[in-house]
């Protein structure tokens, strides 16, 4: 069994890996950063690699991160954990990135970090004095509930990047909002840390959507050139769309 055509990009277009290797980066075209003002995410945890490679390509932009996990005392506790699991040759890259995480932190994504959950209602206050936005949307299912709010706001958004947890149950929601929206999508990747459905269909995916993508031919494949797995230690995921 294989996911609805709808999610399949229609051309292969121009992209560039952003962010970091495996879990945290995703493909979009440079050409929407550089067009983009302001860049919201939601949901950062404890990465913060995808913002930093953004504002290195567009160092004009306004960047509003929000997560309600993240502060001094999370990024402390994952530190301590991973210093006692430096034994294990596979933690001693986590407990390094959580060193420098904690000077990141500060140097970085502190004053463009708000602490906080967002709900419905929040998106079209924070959009009111803004254009030209970029979302990048991590809440673990919660992206559900902001899908028609993007939608009233369309016309402001140059690109989203978004995770849709368990789409084949909530594959009508998606649909609708893929055919509201004046965006086109332009990548899909599916997340290998989350396995695959019953149906063989994968949990979670990456979709990009931009408003204005540079076609480079009709030769779709993926995964793509640039796509890596989320869990390195497992193959990525093959995609397979309905005719």
């Amino acid at each position: 069994m294989g996911i609805s055509k709808i999610f399949k990009p229609k051309f292969k277009y121009q992209l560039q890996r952003i962010g970091k290797n495996n879990d945290g980066g995703y493909l979009v075209g440079i050409n929407t950063i550089k067009q983009s003002k302001v860049l919201i995410s939601y949901g950062i945890n404890d990465d913060w690699s995808f913002e930093k490679n953004f504002f290195k390509i567009n160092n004009k932009i306004k960047i509003m991160a929000f997560d309600d996990k993240l502060n001094l005392f999370f990024l402390l506790k994952k530190l301590f954990n991973n210093f006692f699991k430096i034994f294990l040759t596979s933690y001693k890259s986590f407990f390094c990135r959580s060193f420098l995480n904690i000077l990141d932190y500060f140097i970085f994504i502190k004053s463009k970090h708000e602490q906080k959950k967002i709900i419905i209602g929040d998106t079209i206050k924070l959009i009111k004095k803004h254009s030209f936005i970029f979302f990048k949307i991590d809440i673990e299912g919660s992206e559900y509930q902001i899908l028609d709010e993007l939608i009233k706001i369309k016309n402001k958004i140059t690109g989203i990047i978004i995770e849709f947890h368990y789409p084949e149950k909530n594959l009508q929601k998606i649909k609708s909002f893929i055919k509201k929206m004046n965006l086109k999508i332009t990548h899909i990747h599916a997340n290998n840390f989350w396995g695959l459905s019953r149906n063989g269909n994968p949990n979670l995916l990456e979709i990009t959507f931009e408003k204005n993508p540079k076609i480079i031919n009709k030769e779709i494949k993926l995964p793509h050139v640039l796509d890596m797995p989320n869990n390195p230690n497992k193959n990525d995921l093959t995609l397979n769309f309905n005719k």
